[in-house]
């Protein structure tokens, strides 16, 4: 790169002494009308000779790479915030679940797992719930799940604190 950029300099500065001496040599006149025009134009076509070896297609596929690789990360990205965002969705479900218990006067201890809807909501899917529960608490339990939450009681594992992994 720096070899190109000092090739590039010296040219310029090769074709500026040429011209410089040049129209040191001319006459007045009309020739040295002339000449400064010449000159001219071996500056310009001096300081734009690197764009002559620019390869436009190399160019085009390197933004393309770095287009997709931007795409790419996008996507990791949204899909980290999406994962992180259905944790604390579902942490906060399984609380609610737990404070509704609470006031029910019952103690237990809820895991809800979501899922994403067609809209890009996460919603709750389903929910385990873990507890010494009665039959008659469980049915409350499980009317305010269906209810509040929408998860069907198919959807719904009750298991008593023994089951618990």
């Amino acid at each position: 790169m720096m070899g190109a950029v000092r090739g590039w300099l010296l040219a310029v500065i090769g074709a500026s002494l040429i011209c410089a001496l040049a129209d040191a040599l001319m006459p007045q006149g009309a020739v040295r009308r002339v000449g400064k025009l010449v000159c001219g134009l071996v500056l310009l076509a001096a300081v734009l000779s690197p764009l002559t070896r620019l390869d436009i297609a190399d160019g085009q596929r390197w933004l393309e790479d770095y287009l997709d690789s931007l795409d790419n990360r996008e996507a990791e990205l949204t899909e980290t915030v999406n994962s992180q965002m259905k944790v604390i969705i579902e942490q906060e479900y399984a609380a609610y679940i737990v404070d509704k218990a609470a006031q029910l006067g019952l103690t237990c201890s809820v895991q809800v797992e979501c899922g994403l809807s067609e809209e890009g909501l996460y919603l709750p899917a389903r929910a385990r719930v873990s507890g010494a529960l009665t039959e008659r608490e469980r049915d409350q339990i499980v009317r305010l799940i269906g209810t509040d939450l929408g998860i069907p009681e198919s959807e719904q594992l009750y298991m008593t604190e023994e089951d618990v992994p």
